[in-house]
């Protein structure tokens, strides 16, 4: 405040003294240069100098400004912009989160150059139209993403294989996902679109060879793990029966069988495939292998299917199946199907008193065993034929059970 005061003061003064001066006398400046004469007082010609300097200085300055796009004009005017296409982007980003398609991509596209990361909003763009079914429009846009940032390939290709999946496009979604792999082979999306993609174009084999990788990384929990191993196994399991009807030597499918189950081993935590594998052993005629499996399994792991099967072995020695049975017998006493497999055995060793105590148990646990027609069979080759004929009114009495109330004469 006193500084200010000091100037005004000082300022009075030398306008008091210019005064003076002014009054005093004014002077007189003659100009004259060909054929043209100016007349002036020498106060006019000073301040009309000091006039014209100010004003060149304050040209220069917008000069400067004008032809400087970093200055601060150009500053201002491209905030401005900026904040414009920020506030673009993000409506853009929300309509397209609502479903408004069409909106998003233009909201995206149009503020994409104006803003610090363009790749954000031309992926964005590349969903939007993607979901319009515009999948030529989606890969120009993904191209412009490139261009503007040529060091985010990942990102880019990612979006680009999810846009390819989504519009069925599998064979291009392979090539891509493939590429990114490359990049990234532990990336855990890329290896759950590499199996959707496998899946859909039934590359079963492919789709195997990744199945070490997605256990080791636990990219899928047991159950998802155990459905992608039964898919693959049903469908393999099928190319190879079909092999095996054009006449294909067994050994060599039976060892192709193998090799494909140990590949897939979360199958045997599931009873169905376990019993499917067993019935495939035997159906190409490797029994010894099918029993070494199904008594490796139960011993691991009881299952009534499995020992169903057990009955259907084809050994020579009968004598070590029924052993190995009675000693599961101690552990699994309420096992329907061990005692009919127990039964069956025993009749295949022409142990006739053995065999009808054996399906008189399994018909204890379960009255709709197959144990009754067993039993009823071997009573009636017995001579007793009462109690073969009781034994069958009951199996047609079971069976009445399960037929549909239609008319009778």
């Amino acid at each position: 405040m006193r500084t200010l005061l000091f100037l005004l003061v000082i300022m009075m003064a030398i306008g008091g003294v210019l005064g003076l001066l002014m009054r005093q006398d004014s002077g007189y400046v003659l100009i004259a240069y060909n054929g043209i004469t100016i007349e002036t007082s020498l106060w006019v010609l000073i301040t009309a100098m000091v006039i014209t300097l100010f004003v060149m200085s304050w040209i220069k300055r917008i000069l400067f400004i004008l032809l400087r796009p970093s200055n601060s004009l150009a500053k201002v005017t491209g905030n401005l912009a900026q904040k414009r296409a920020s506030r673009n982007t993000i409506r853009g980003m929300l309509e397209l989160v609502g479903g408004n398609w069409n909106k998003a991509e233009k909201l995206l596209t149009n503020s994409a150059e104006k803003v610090p990361y363009p790749l954000i909003n031309y992926i964005s763009a590349a969903y939007a139209a993607s979901e319009q079914d515009e999948p030529e429009r989606s890969k120009a846009l993904l191209r412009l993403a490139h261009k503007s940032t040529p060091e985010a390939e990942f990102a880019i290709g990612f979006a680009q294989s999810q846009i390819q999946i989504k519009q069925e496009h599998y064979e291009g979604a392979l090539a891509s996902l493939l590429r990114l792999q490359k990049l990234k082979p532990k990336h855990k999306q890329v290896l759950k679109m590499l199996v959707t993609v496998y899946t859909q174009l039934k590359d079963w084999d492919a789709l195997l060879s990744l199945t070490p990788t997605l256990k080791k990384d636990g990219i899928f929990d047991g159950d998802n793990m155990l459905e992608l191993e039964r898919n693959a196994f049903l469908a393999l399991l099928d190319k190879i029966k079909f092999r095996n009807k054009l006449g294909q030597n067994k050994k060599e499918l039976v060892a192709e069988v193998e090799s494909l189950w140990n590949k897939l081993d979360t199958l045997s935590q599931d009873d169905r495939m376990r019993q499917l594998y067993a019935q495939t052993l035997i159906h190409f005629g490797d029994d010894t292998k099918a029993e070494s499996f199904i008594r490796h399994s139960l011993n691991h792991k009881w299952s009534e299917a499995l020992i169903y099967e057990y009955g259907n072995i084809q050994l020579d020695n009968i004598k070590k199946l029924l052993s190995n049975c009675e000693n599961w017998l101690k552990k699994e006493p309420a096992s329907a199907n061990l005692y009919l497999v127990c039964g069956r055995l025993s009749q295949s060793m022409m142990l006739w008193g053995k065999a009808r105590d054996y399906y008189e148990q399994a018909l204890s646990l379960n009255t709709q065993s197959e144990a009754l027609a067993e039993l009823s069979r071997l009573l009636k080759a017995m001579g007793d034929t009462k109690a073969s004929q009781e034994l069958m009114m009951i199996n047609l009495r079971y069976a009445s059970n399960l037929l549909k109330p239609l008319p009778l004469p």
